[in-house]
């Protein structure tokens, strides 16, 4: 069975049961908006090899595009900042496709238990959104470990989620607070955020890259603009 097999499957027996909390879509994407602001995203994926699915939980916000520049009712798993793998604890973190409709049906199943369960307690940490997100200041980008030598430490939301990209996480710390009108704090995440835009572009230059990247620093760069 292939993944577009597999995805039909999902289509009849998980997005009936997804929809009666709510959610809207069907095969690999589904998404929910939330009185809050937040938007519950859920998605699936295969490999390029085939025969493997992986499963994601992630959060998006109503009131801004997400990376790929989508609105909120268009967006994915893929241009979320905010994402975790379901079944991460799991010594199998994936799905893997059987040649067996049974089978793979059982699989469905018990993703359904694996969504009831992490995938919900996942959501359920930004409940409570603004305030998720107002401790985080623009200091906290700047810490580093071993008395000041090595990396810069990494952000982690709610102390237990890595988000891989310092970047993307200053432009949605300024949306945020612009949202809540905190333009002060909004304006300091908008300068950092060109600090590390320019170290970036000044890194790639060296290595030759820049061209490469012209257009993806043109967009970041609009972003961050307060207008």
């Amino acid at each position: 069975m292939d993944s577009a097999e597999f995805k039909k499957l999902v289509t009849e027996h998980f997005a009936p049961k997804i929809r009666t909390l709510g959610w809207k879509g069907s095969g690999f994407h589904y998404r929910k908006v939330e009185a809050n602001h937040v938007v519950k995203i859920f998605g699936l994926h295969g490999t390029w090899m085939g025969g493997t699915i992986y499963c994601e939980t992630a959060i998006h916000f109503d009131f801004i595009p997400d990376l790929a520049g989508n609105p909120h009712n268009k967006t994915t798993f893929a241009s979320c900042i905010i994402r975790e793998r379901l079944f991460s604890d799991k010594a199998e973190h994936y799905i893997t496709i059987s040649e067996d409709k049974a089978e793979n049906i059982k699989k469905i199943n018990k993703l359904w238990e694996e969504f009831q369960g992490a995938g919900q307690a996942f959501y359920r940490d930004f409940d409570t959104f603004p305030e998720t997100f107002a401790s985080i200041k623009p200091k906290h980008f700047n810490q580093r470990r071993f008395f000041c030598f090595g990396p810069k430490k990494r952000i982690k939301i709610l102390n237990k989620y890595f988000i891989t990209n310092e970047i993307h996480l200053a432009w949605l710390l300024k949306e945020i607070n612009l949202f809540i009108g905190r333009s002060a704090i909004a304006k300091e995440f908008a300068d950092l955020g060109m600090q590390m835009i320019n170290e970036s572009a000044s890194k790639w230059a060296k290595e030759g890259y820049a061209q490469m990247n012209q257009s993806y620093l043109e967009t970041i760069t609009e972003r961050f603009k307060i207008k």
